[in-house]
């Protein structure tokens, strides 16, 4: 969940900032129990502050309540902690108070039920009131983000009991989402906490009342059918929303009565004009949902695995081709438009070497075939060569480094391939790795609702497809020009096998750009510039290559990796024939293993 918070608090920021009102606005409510008040500047009231704080911890760690202790609870958390929230002063703390409350007063440590039943009374009723747009707006957002963190009992190791959410905290959650009115900050908390507690009911919503569940379901299906974006909200608060409305329809589990959630999940799927991600996370969702046998009869599976098919074709291409054209835009500027590899580097051409080829690090326990290359270069140049004096230079094989801008394209590239896929896979047939030679045995998915065997069989086909391309995508062995030929070879091979389930539903799909072959100005055609050799000197004009490597990574979702660390593989040039009184050297051809010139231009260009 840790991907959902980032997330959720850079949308609530942008929420809040779109609602602006004068400071002197706000509501505050003054701490009646000065005594004990959080923010007391004197040391003795900090003193007093600290000493109640303790005798609460330990009443709701294990000290027996009584009278006392439910006094003492009382004042500390409704007459000073919570109204301490609403100071002028704490209005931007919000987020450090929530975050202070969990990790002194809850969790598993604090958990003695007395006690915890009468802070979850106390903390609601706070909450409840500071989601009201008469407070600040961060502040709005943590009590909605609190209301959904609360719980009746905390996860158990010990028996393994899970978490239990606090039933008087859903009402509120709905209550929040459904008003029209209430903030695009509050409406992202409130969906953050609906997707956790649902996720803590489990499948079918558990043990939740039944009258909450055909809420939730109501509220999921109205949600992700709900196309406008609602007067006074933002189109990006709209679609985030929509798509955790499909992270708690996959929980729920269930496709609801003739199959109304599943409906409302094809709404999203078939909409062309939705992002690629959200309608692949649909498609998983919907491979998560339970259909009754009357639905089930009623449905043209064929096609809906048609449909699905043709989704993850279009989101596999389109990850193809961008990898493609990143790759081609990345060897522009690693070896330049100019004549000769290099370009505006300087190339191989008649006195400048450009610094192409990697050269080996000395050492006194190996040799190299560089030292001959450096001999044979230094002939017919005056230099002096090693061997005739009867020194030989002993050296290992050159340390390759693979350029971290090239790593971190292709690891992104993986991710988005790896997420597309998989979850189109599971709309078919969940989350299987193999697919087994009796189709029928699949209990997960569409295909378990397939009308007969041969059905079953185009559909197990196309899932296989699926799984060699997402195999050749996680092969860490295979670099650029090799995961981009084996990448188009699984993405024709996927096609072929969605054509032929397309033909059972009479529906024709076009064959993907992204398989064409490469054109000679491609990576194909090219030599690999992701091998780049650690940057010792170089003989001849040029001196040692800069480590660097061009641009950045575009930010992409999935996000890109960090910088990779040094991977094997590379071979040194081929050595330059010896013979004294050469002339001028000619242009070597560039090897596996060759460092290239940084580019000086902009980063490689986003994903269309």
């Amino acid at each position: 969940m840790k991907w959902l918070a980032c997330c959720t608090l850079a949308l609530a920021m942008i929420a809040m900032g779109t609602q602006v009102a004068r400071a002197q606005d706000y509501r505050e409510i003054a701490v009646t129990a000065t005594d004990i008040d959080p923010d007391a500047t004197d040391l003795q009231g900090k003193l007093r502050y600290q000493q109640a704080r303790a005798n609460v911890i330990e009443y709701l760690r294990s000290k027996p309540m009584d009278e006392q202790g439910r006094q003492l609870i009382r004042k500390f958390f409704r007459d000073a902690y919570l109204k301490s929230w609403t100071k002028r002063s704490n209005w931007q703390h919000a987020g450090a108070n929530r975050q202070e409350f969990l990790r002194l007063y809850y969790g598993s440590l604090n958990s003695q039920p007395n006690a915890r039943q009468m802070l979850n009374e106390i903390v609601l009723e706070y909450m409840r009131e500071y989601i009201k747009p008469a407070y600040h707006p961060v502040l709005r957002y943590n009590a909605a983000l609190l209301i959904g963190d609360l719980r009746s009992k905390e996860m158990d190791s010990i028996s393994q009991t899970p978490e239990v959410p606090y039933p008087e905290s859903l009402p509120v959650l709905l209550e929040a989402i459904a008003d029209e009115k209430q903030s695009d900050a509050v409406k992202v908390a409130a969906w953050v906490g609906l997707l956790e507690q649902s996720e803590l009911y489990g499948v079918n919503l558990g043990s939740m009342p039944n009258d909450l569940k055909t809420k939730i379901i109501t509220l999921v299906i109205n949600t992700l059918q709900q196309n406008e974006v609602p007067e006074g909200h933002s189109e990006d608060a709209h679609l985030w929303i929509r798509k955790r409305a499909i992270d708690v329809a996959s929980t729920i589990g269930n496709a609801g009565k003739n199959g109304a959630l599943a409906a409302a999940l094809d709404s999203i799927i078939l909409n062309p004009n939705l992002p690629i991600d959200m309608r692949c996370s649909a498609i998983a969702a919907k491979g998560n949902l339970a259909f009754d046998n009357e639905t089930a009869n009623q449905m043209d599976v064929v096609r809906q695995s048609t449909d699905i098919g043709k989704i993850a074709l279009e989101a596999v291409a389109a990850d193809v081709t961008w990898f493609d054209e990143s790759l081609k835009e990345y060897q522009k500027k690693m070896f330049g438009a100019g004549g000769g590899y290099g370009g505006e580097y300087g190339g191989y051409g008649e006195g400048g070497m450009g610094g192409y080829a990697p050269v080996p690090t000395p050492t006194a326990s190996s040799k190299s075939s560089s030292s001959r290359s450096r001999r044979g270069r230094g002939r017919g140049r005056g230099e002096m060569d090693m061997y005739e004096g009867g020194m030989e230079m002993e050296t290992t094989t050159p340390e390759i480094i693979r350029d971290p801008v090239l790593v971190r394209l292709e690891n992104n590239y993986r991710r988005r391939v790896k997420t597309h896929l998989d979850f189109a896979k599971q709309g078919l047939a969940g989350h299987i790795t193999q697919v087994p030679d009796d189709a029928s045995q699949i209990r997960t998915g569409l295909i378990q609702y397939a009308k007969d065997a041969e059905d079953r069989k185009a559909i197990a086909n196309l899932t296989k497809s699926m799984i060699a391309m997402l195999n050749a995508v996680d092969n860490k062995d295979s670099e650029e020009k090799d995961l981009l030929k084996a990448s188009k070879t699984r993405l024709e091979s996927m096609t072929t096998a969605a054509q032929k389930l397309a033909a059972k539903a009479a529906v024709e799909i076009d064959v993907p750009d992204a398989i064409n072959d490469t054109p000679e100005d491609g990576p194909g055609s090219m030599p690999a510039p992701g091998r780049r050799a650690a940057p010792p000197v170089v003989d001849g004009p040029g001196g040692a290559m800069p480590v660097d490597g061009p641009g950045g990574m575009p930010a992409d979702d999935p996000s890109g990796a960090p910088p990779v660390a040094d991977a094997p593989g590379g071979t040194p040039p081929a050595d330059v024939p010896d013979g004294p009184g050469a002339g001028p050297m000619p242009m070597p051809m560039p090897q596996p293993g060759a460092a290239a010139p940084p580019a000086q231009d902009g980063p490689i260009p986003d994903s269309p």
